[in-house]
């Protein structure tokens, strides 16, 4: 029954969707041709724009896939949805608009396809809040419940029943306890009673109306609990195990089928999946973005960087990015051509503490090479190791293998997540801060990471860097 509802809701919620997509593109076809001064109303006929809707269309509900919309039932905040749908249309837009370009189409206004945008995202935010609210308010009332057995009644039960009080927008309603001992039938736990034992689950299944059992048990105190698994599978009832054998400090739990085995896995990087590939997506998009506008920003410091000082137009070095895979990073060259051979001579003048030479006033740094670094302009080429996937817009920044192999055991997890071009120690101050420093704020962005948080970086950073505030 839940599943059919679960189901019900997806389909009323794409539904839904498809309608704000519709009536959004006729809203803002009307607002541009009816609202805006006549300079900006010129607009072929409606008609001419339904490939347009239907790619946008079919775009934006893959997105809204990805980031969860479609599955985030009672736990996603509004805010979360406002995020995420942002995220959603702000991709969908920009494939679109690269997608013109490329076919050269020149009859579509991407003036109004900027407007679409905006009026989509404001009628989905509203869409979603609403389904989540109606959502919410049949829970509190008792119409979407979902009737729950928990097998237990130690410190694992207690919390496992006082998060579900605790949120009752989720619909949870905890039936009653089952207990290892006989003498516990009667008592309460956190003022639920104790029903049964576990040896008589079946009997209670039967006795009660149950939508899920949550065995939260010590594992050690539990006989047969695959027997226990396959009785509420052979009954229809859904079993949850909240596994107390381990509990990691940083490391987040998922279950997982691995060669049609059931795995535990514990991971100290992020699990959103749809999250990620939209990251990944976003990569792609923007990059190939910031690559074509500013190709000729690109072809006049490459053209500066050769008249200025003798040497190749670009400087690569090996950096270690994910998980220790070594690539070549890119920048514009800003050193003199040998540079790296006269490294050794100042490692006595580094002025950044730990494994990473840092040096204000370097001699090996060119005139333009200096104004290149603290504009940020030299990082630019960095996008084509975007592009080929050995970076990422947001990320630790990729450091060298020899770096790495100062690191002290707790530094390497910075390695667990793909490098970027820009993260907090670029907003946080740069060189001003020291190396440690430097190493906890990567693990706090892998730790905290989002699509949310990386859109954050990315607009923190334009001041950062128009501002130069912490450059060398």
């Amino acid at each position: 029954m839940y599943r059919e509802r679960s189901d019900l809701t997806l389909r009323i919620g794409f539904a839904l969707d498809i309608g704000m997509i519709v009536l959004g593109f006729l809203l803002a076809y009307y607002i541009k041709t009816n609202w805006l001064p006549s300079e900006y109303q010129g607009l072929a006929q409606i008609q001419e724009y339904g490939w347009i809707v239907l790619i946008y269309m079919f775009l934006l509900v893959g997105m809204m896939y990805l980031t969860g919309l479609y599955t985030f039932g009672r736990t996603m905040g509004y805010t979360d949805i406002a995020v995420n749908v942002f995220l959603s249309v702000a991709v969908t837009i920009t494939v679109l608009t690269l997608l013109l370009f490329v076919l050269k189409v020149q009859t579509i206004s991407r003036f109004l396809v900027f407007i679409y945008g905006i009026v989509s995202w404001a009628l989905l935010v509203a869409e979603k809040s609403a389904l989540k609210s109606f959502i919410n308010t049949m829970a509190r009332r008792g119409v979407t419940i979902r009737n729950i057995l928990v097998c237990g009644s130690g410190s694992i039960a207690e919390h496992l029943i006082e998060s579900v009080k605790r949120r009752p927008e989720l619909g949870y309603r905890v039936l009653g306890c089952v207990d290892v001992d006989p003498g516990r039938i009667g008592s309460e736990v956190m003022g639920v009673p104790v029903v049964g034992i576990v040896d008589r689950l079946d009997d209670l299944l039967n006795d009660f109306s149950v939508d899920e059992v949550f065995f939260a048990i010590p594992s050690h105190l539990v006989q047969n609990m695959d027997k226990l698994v396959y009785l509420c599978e052979e009954v229809g009832v859904r079993a949850n195990i909240v596994w107390d054998i381990y509990k990691p400090s940083i490391a987040k739990t998922s279950v997982r089928n691995f060669l049609d085995m059931p795995v535990l896995t514990f991971t100290a990087t992020p699990l959103q999946v749809g999250q990620l590939m939209v990251k990944q997506l976003m990569d792609y998009v923007l990059s190939v973005a910031g690559l074509i506008v500013l190709a000729p920003l690109l072809a006049a410091v490459a053209l500066a960087v050769k008249l200025t000082s003798p040497g190749p137009v670009f400087f690569s070095q090996v950096r270690s990015g994910l998980n220790g895979r070594t690539f070549k990073m890119i920048k514009f060259r800003t050193m003199v051509a040998d540079a790296e051979q006269r490294k050794e001579e100042l490692l006595d003048q580094n002025e950044m503490s730990g494994p990473v030479f840092k040096m204000k006033k370097d001699p090996r740094i060119t005139r333009l090479g200096a104004f290149l670094r603290n504009s940020s302009i030299d990082e630019l080429p960095q996008l084509f190791n975007v592009l080929k996937g050995e970076m990422s817009l947001v990320g630790p920044r990729p450091p060298i293998p020899e770096e790495v192999a100062n690191y002290e055991r707790w530094q390497r997890r910075r390695l667990s997540m793909k490098p970027g071009i820009t993260c907090f120690w670029q907003i946080s101050g740069r060189n001003q801060i020291d190396f440690e420093e430097w190493m906890r704020l990567d693990l706090k962005y892998i730790d905290n990471w989002s699509l949310r948080l990386d859109l954050v970086i990315l607009l923190k950073t334009v001041p950062v860097v128009i501002l130069r505030r912490g450059a060398a």
